[in-house]
């Protein structure tokens, strides 16, 4: 029989021990040291720490199991993603009692083909407990994370969703709201009639086809300001400034909106370059020290923050409970807040990254 340790801050080991009319010692010993002790007594142990409503604490099964529990983090290598693997090495620090190890796996930024090509090869041969992944398309990597999740492996994704896959978990925000919510600030930031430029990246992921429609939409509905169709570049900031600089030369808007966090560096970057800082007004995504420059200098009114390194420690944390079988699941996502960073709070969520 494995060993327990149960926990509840208003209880004590010498509750267990005065229960059985044992030492306090003994208790620990079955607990930190259940190969020392009998059978018999790890489980009257057991029965006694359950009739006293303790909470499970996985310590001492883990360490008594001995098991390693590999993961594999999938991402893109930019700036975003080095902020959640801050987070997943983080986490990876406070599970390591439990035998956890987190190893990265990087492919091109939103290469699908890639990420594609990764996940087949760890479906036919794995060494890893789970998987944590950045998904690069909406639809095409679902036969995989069906063939790697009837093998007994858990999938949690993260930044961006993938509805309709066999993915078990997803970690990050909720791209209605951030779009609506970034509409919100155009709306009352601009006056009737401002064209407000348009610009997406060619990456097919839910979260950023969603942040885009529901920015549309909620803009559309007002009939307010004049919202273009999208303007569509690499996702990459030298990309990004590419095609900002054509949008501002020819079209001329009021306002530039980018769906990204290269995007909207890029952006920003083509506006400080042709002076039309404080002329043109963007809302942002993410914090790094350059898009805090640019909210503080006022090339940026705000950013929306989602939260990278909690992503990441969360989506490790979440998969190792999945792959302990202790996970309790509340739906099958957990969103993330959608925080509005202006100039006042942006020192609050910068993360040095490791």
């Amino acid at each position: 029989m494995g060993m327990v340790l149960y926990m509840n801050k208003k209880a004590r080991l010498k509750d267990i021990a005065d229960k059985l009319g044992i030492s306090v010692s003994s208790v620990h010993r079955a607990m930190m040291k259940p190969s020392l002790v009998s059978d018999d007594l790890k489980g009257r142990i057991h029965t006694v720490a359950e009739e006293l409503g303790y909470e499970v604490n996985l310590v001492a099964s883990s360490l008594s199991s001995k098991k390693i529990l590999r993961f594999v983090l999938m991402c893109g290598n930019n700036l975003f993603f080095q902020q959640v693997i801050t987070g997943a090495r983080s986490a990876e620090r406070e599970l390591q009692i439990y035998g956890v190890t987190v190893d990265v796996i990087y492919g091109k930024n939103n290469n699908y083909i890639e990420q594609l090509k990764q996940l087949n090869e760890l479906a036919e041969d794995t060494v890893y407990d789970g998987i944590v992944l950045a998904p690069t398309h909406s639809q095409l990597l679902n036969p995989v994370i069906a063939k790697i999740t009837e093998k007994g492996i858990p999938v949690v994704s993260f930044v961006h969703d993938i509805p309709g896959s066999a993915r078990r978990f997803y970690v990050g925000e909720n791209p209605k709201i951030t779009g609506e919510t970034a509409a919100f600030l155009y709306d009352n930031a601009l006056p009737e009639g401002s064209v407000v430029a348009v610009m997406g990246s060619y990456v097919d992921t839910h979260g950023l086809n969603e942040r885009l429609r529901c920015f549309k939409e909620y803009l559309d509905l007002t009939g307010k300001l004049a919202v273009t169709n999208s303007f569509q570049y690499f996702d990459s900031v030298e990309g990004a400034y590419e095609m900002c600089t054509q949008v501002l030369a020819n079209i001329k808007p009021a306002a530039i909106f980018s769906n990204t966090m290269l995007g909207t560096i890029g952006c920003a970057r083509a506006i400080q370059d042709m002076k039309l800082k404080g002329e043109i007004f963007m809302v942002g995504f993410d914090v790094n020290d350059e898009i805090a420059g640019y909210l503080n200098d006022g090339t940026l009114f705000a950013s929306l923050q989602h939260a990278p390194f909690m992503q990441g420690s969360m989506a490790v944390k979440a998969l190792f409970g999945l792959a302990k079988g202790t996970f309790k699941e509340l739906g099958d996502c957990h969103y993330i807040n959608t925080n509005v960073v202006f100039k006042t709070n942006v020192e609050e969520f910068i993360i040095p990254v490791l």
